[in-house]
């Protein structure tokens, strides 16, 4: 198991950056940088929001922001994109909120001839684009096997998936399917969507109660849903249900740590979009990039979410040239 210790050394303390400092452009050379965000409610969202912004003042860019005002909305984002186009900034940070209905304005983007960055959200259609992310597969199948280790590989459990058709929930799945299959004495009851939302997992997993009395685990895409998940079994009396997430958000840190969920995987949202906007800042700059950046998938659990409960702010800032190296890049 990977604390959040461990990560010092790939994101170099809350003063590395700082250490290295990028140049400063004048005001009338200030470059402008839009970044995409899939909604504003997902907390996993509000910290890449963070993460982008404190990159921008480090980077001295202009950075606008746009997400659609309905959560995961494929017709607001491709107005968004076509608005942004006309635009003319000079680039985007982009994540899809479908990764091939958006494939057409991601190649809008890159026909304008905008430089693009995509992060946490992968698009195959698109070639020679920087992305930045997590396996997602490897996301889902860690976090399946904490907890059917913690049932001692036996034992009843849900899977509460998330918004269908999105290339993240696949593949969690998968990893979960993956883990399954090497724990034989667990048992799949149900597998459901929860559209990563914490009230749509709560009303799923209120009815899975109601037809399954006993229910060993839950494994849930994002820590929203997983929150939702833990709310409803303590309000119906069983709390004895293993729960485990997806982002390790601020909410979940804190059932983390009072012993209501078992543990999440860091899915380093306030880095992300650090590090996204960085990339773009290099792409910007003609550094040659590696064309993938992916970010280690680590499971947190009560003895390491300590450093969760503190405050987006104060959260290590990243450290690109350690974050190269890591990526066999000098």
């Amino acid at each position: 198991m990977v604390k959040r210790r461990d990560l010092v050394g790939l994101m170099g303390g809350v003063m590395a950056a700082a250490a290295l400092p990028l140049p400063r452009a004048s005001a009338a050379e200030q470059r402008k940088v839009v970044f995409f965000l899939k909604n504003v409610s997902n907390p996993f969202y509000k910290a890449v929001h963070d993460g982008a912004e404190q990159s921008a003042k480090d980077g001295n860019i202009a950075i606008s922001f746009a997400a659609p005002t309905k959560p995961d909305n494929i017709e607001e984002q491709i107005r968004l994109v076509e608005d942004w186009v006309t635009r003319k900034p000079d680039g985007m940070v982009f994540v899809p909120v479908d990764y091939k209905a958006m494939g057409p304005s991601a190649m809008k983007i890159k026909e304008a001839k905008i430089p693009l960055i995509i992060y946490n959200n992968k698009m195959t259609s698109i070639a020679d684009t920087p992305f930045i992310g997590l396996d997602d597969e490897k996301i889902g199948y860690e976090a399946s096997k904490h907890l059917f280790q913690a049932l001692g590989g036996n034992g009843s459990v849900i899977h509460i998936d998330g918004v269908p058709g999105s290339i993240t929930a696949q593949d969690r799945k998968r990893g979960f399917d993956r883990a399954m299959k090497e724990f034989p004495g667990i048992k799949l009851l149900a597998s459901q969507p929860g559209n990563y939302l914490r009230l749509a997992a709560m009303q799923v997993f209120e009815n899975l109660m109601q037809r399954f009395p006993k229910i060993d685990g839950v494994m849930a895409a994002n820590d929203d849903m997983a929150v939702g998940i833990v709310e409803s079994s303590r309000s119906a009396g069983r709390d004895t249900i293993k729960v485990v997430g997806v982002d390790c958000i601020a909410d979940a840190a804190k059932a983390i740590k009072d012993g209501r969920m078992l543990g999440s995987i860091d899915t380093m949202p306030f880095s992300q979009g650090y590090l996204a906007l960085r990339m773009m800042i290099e792409l910007l700059n003609g550094t040659k990039l590696p064309p993938t950046i992916m970010l280690p998938v680590n499971f947190v659990d009560r003895s390491g979410i300590d450093p969760y409960l503190l405050p987006m702010n104060q959260h290590p800032i990243p450290d690109w040239n350690t974050v190269l190296k890591s990526q066999g890049t000098t």
